[in-house]
């Protein structure tokens, strides 16, 4: 017998039910939106519907020659809308028999606002191609038959059941009486309705398939934060589960799978940082080598996600393996309902050559490219290259108080210096450290046998540089430093002292930062901060030539820095003045970021600046040391007074001589 249709009361019912959860879910993601668990308004759900259906159909329409040559379609639904109400009826069936069998599914359906968003779309579609059936007809058809959803939660699941119902019967059809019902699942299993929202764990119970469409905002959980260890262990199936990886990334290779081979299309509303991040890499390489990239939206911007510490996107992919190149459309948007054109066109074939199949969102890309496709990595260029953090481990950080000292205790101690007190080319002495809630000055950190074999490490010479800063910050260490975290130790066994001061001037350069910026810009923190992991800077593209040039102002830029933070505690005199050395590290900086431009680039701007170059002897050698005593330490050496006033004058001399140059000044824009 047919079910009877619920009455006015429980539409109230329903949507008070829907309105409870939602209130219910977005308290908790309030707490939680420094994790980046942020609700889908419903403006973005049918932006992204709009936009998934504008690029399904218009691959559709160029797979049956339906399209004009002159058509294009919109950043709206409305060209695609129109084009359909103006095709013949042979036409028109051809369309409305395909939409007829789509299966769309959203596997993270939440309370349904992506769902609701794909109903109102398909049934504009429907009445635009003139279907022979009733509106009740064509909503029981798109609920049946064309729209999915999965829901690990349950009152999630029947309030998606319950915001569908209530969209199926608003309409001008007549409402007959039923009897109150004791609850929402009552009210939905007398609708008549045979709903195809499952309530499932999508990664590991969900196999119903092919789906022509996968849209949704899957769940942003870090594994770490997944406290069941077998559940944890389960999804070890998935490729990209890998490393510190998060749920979204696998709900990614699920849905490829699901998806209809060579044909189905895949967007995501996902946090950006897997497209740097090292767990990403997996995933990353199925992107690049497995699906035909259609776009790529930053939607950071929006003033949602502005308290978060997430930064959206929306990935929309075809699962059809890449055989010849794609240009993808980038797309940054400030409002949802941008309509001007501002999307570039981006090469998805030369993401193969990035290391780690990174796919960058911002910065010089070009650059990028054509750097990776001449030069050799750091790691495949020095194979002795070690790379070390947190030497004494990851843990149990205040058990080292003990051997902090503010007097040296024997010949092997070393100084404890934190991430604060690393500069560009410079120490900053009188910094405190900030380290397991203690504030400490650099100090005496005393040797003990247990650590015989990381002493050796730590008593060569090396690079440092910062884990966190706004700017790649290395610089150069005599072997006199031990740092408990946030920063790295680089050593080349291999690798003389003038070989560290030129990678040195290298990876202070403003090339290399905006590669660095360009590839892993994503992962960027609050207030403009990004995190330099070693595994990123062992993928930096290097020359092939050490000149003797770059090791010699590398020398120059770390003597200007470290004097500049020492000024104070000289000996005034007129011979050497803050204003002079702040002029020459002005000059120098620009100086080196143009000869290493010119090393990589090779591009002549300059026939003298090329000369400067590849001279042995343009520049003064100058001896490492420091300009102050701060510390008496094996191999920390300091200059007197009288050795600092004769380098600031071979600096001067060298400033005049280069300065004389117009050629020179014209491309260095001073």
């Amino acid at each position: 017998m047919m079910k009877k249709k619920p009455m006015e009361n429980d539409f109230i019912y329903l949507r008070d039910f829907i309105e409870k959860h939602e209130e219910e879910k977005l308290q908790n993601q309030n707490r939680n939106k420094k994790n980046g668990i942020v609700y889908t308004p419903q403006n973005i759900s049918d932006f992204m519907t709009n936009n998934i259906f504008k690029i399904y159909f218009r691959d559709k329409i160029k797979e049956m020659a339906w399209l004009p040559s002159s058509f294009t379609l919109q950043f709206d639904k409305l060209s695609l809308l129109t084009f359909l109400m103006k095709q013949e009826e042979g036409t028109k069936n051809l369309v409305l028999k395909h939409l007829s069998q789509m299966k769309i599914l959203d596997p993270s359906c939440g309370s349904g606002r992506f769902l609701l968003s794909v109903a109102n779309l398909l049934l504009e579609l429907y009445e635009i191609l003139s279907c022979n059936l009733s509106l009740e007809e064509i909503k029981r058809h798109i609920i049946e038959n064309n729209i999915y959803g999965v829901e690990i939660e349950k009152n999630a699941q029947l309030a998606t059941k319950a915001r569908l119902l209530i969209w199926f019967l608003h309409s001008d059809l007549e409402l007959r009486e039923l009897n109150k019902q004791d609850n929402i699942t009552s009210i939905i299993e007398n609708s008549n309705l045979n709903f195809q929202i499952f309530h499932s764990d999508y990664l590991l119970e969900f196999n119903i398939k092919p789906f022509d469409i996968i849209l949704g905002n899957p769940p942003y959980i870090e594994n770490k934060k997944i406290e069941d260890t077998e559940y944890k262990s389960k999804l070890k199936i998935f490729d990209s589960a890998y490393k510190l990886y998060d749920l979204s990334i696998l709900f990614i290779e699920k849905s490829m799978e699901l998806l209809n081979q060579n044909q189905g299309y895949l967007s995501f509303l996902i946090t950006n940082k897997f497209l740097a991040a090292d767990y990403g890499i997996k995933i990353r390489k199925k992107i690049v080598y497995d699906t035909i990239i259609k776009q790529i939206i930053d939607i950071s911007s929006l003033s949602i996600f502005k308290a978060t510490a997430a930064y959206p996107i929306i990935i929309s992919l075809k699962i059809k393996p890449l055989i010849e190149e794609n240009l993808f459309d980038f797309i940054r948007l400030d409002t949802i309902d941008q309509q001007k054109d501002t999307w570039q066109k981006r090469s998805q074939y030369s993401l193969k050559n990035l290391p780690a199949y990174v796919i960058p969102l911002s910065g010089d890309i070009d650059l990028v490219n054509f750097l990776f496709d001449n030069y050799n990595s750091l790691l495949e260029k020095f194979l002795d290259l070690k790379i070390t953090y947190r030497p004494f481990g990851f843990i149990k950080w205040a058990e080292h108080f003990n051997n902090i000292l503010e007097k040296k205790k024997t010949y092997q101690d070393l100084l404890l210096i934190g991430t604060g007190n690393l500069g560009k080319y410079h120490i900053k002495f009188n910094k405190f450290i900030r380290i397991a809630k203690n504030n400490i000055k650099i100090s005496y950190f005393t040797y003990q046998d247990k650590y015989n074999d990381k002493w050796k490490l730590l008593q060569s010479e090396k690079l440092i540089f910062r884990e966190i800063a706004k700017e790649l910050t290395w610089v150069y260490d005599p072997g006199i430093y031990v740092n408990i975290t946030g920063l790295y130790q680089v050593i080349i066994k291999s690798f003389s002292t003038n070989d560290y001061f030129c990678l040195l001037a290298i990876m202070n350069s403003e090339i290399i930062n905006n590669v660095f910026n360009t590839l892993y810009q994503s992962l960027h923190m609050a207030g403009s901060y990004l995190r330099y992991n070693g595994s990123f800077i062992k993928r930096i593209p290097i020359p092939n030539d050490f000149p003797s040039s770059i090791s010699n102002i590398g020398r120059i830029n770390h003597f200007l820095h470290q004097l500049r933070y020492d000024y104070h505690e000289l000996i005034k005199n007129d011979k050497i003045k803050l204003e002079d050395i702040e002029k020459l590290i002005n000059f120098f900086e620009v100086l080196t970021n143009a000869l290493v431009e010119e090393l990589y680039l090779n591009n002549h701007k300059c026939k003298e600046l090329n000369l400067i170059l590849n001279s042995k002897d343009f520049f003064p050698v100058i001896e490492f040391k420091y300009p102050f005593p701060h510390f008496d330490i094996a191999n920390y050496e300091f200059y007197n007074l009288n050795e600092i006033e004769e380098i600031m004058r071979e600096i001067t001399i060298l400033y005049t001589k280069v300065i004389e140059s117009e050629d020179i000044m014209k491309v260095l824009s001073l």
